[in-house]
């Protein structure tokens, strides 16, 4: 997986273990969701997120998109204090532009 990209992913899930869904809204990550859904979302689940472990990488599925050459789909799990790995997904479109990746969320679910 790009570095870079993983980077982006990583730090979008920081922000949302953190709480900082006004600024995922604000730059634009929240892709479709607003603000106040991304909050109802995580506090449905009644579960504390926390970032990425390590090898966390290793469970992304990565989906190519025809239609869109630069553009991939990523089902994230995420993970909880409370239970290590969850049932929340995030699924992020990811664009390729230039040398870097933006990132927004396209559905934050139980799978």
């Amino acid at each position: 997986m790009d570095v870079k990209l993983m980077v982006q992913v990583r730090r979008l899930i920081e922000d949302l273990a953190a709480g900082r869904y006004a600024a995922i809204a604000a730059d634009g990550r929240a892709g479709r969701l607003t603000e106040a859904e991304l909050r109802t979302a995580v506090e449905q689940y009644g579960r504390t997120l926390v970032p990425l472990p390590a090898d966390g990488e290793r469970l992304v599925d990565i989906y190519e998109q025809t239609s869109q050459p630069d553009a991939v789909t990523l089902d994230v799990p995420l993970w909880t204090r409370e239970e290590g790995r969850s049932d929340l997904t995030l699924s992020v479109m990811a664009i390729k532009q230039g040398e870097t990746y933006t990132v927004e969320v396209d559905d934050l679910h139980v799978l």
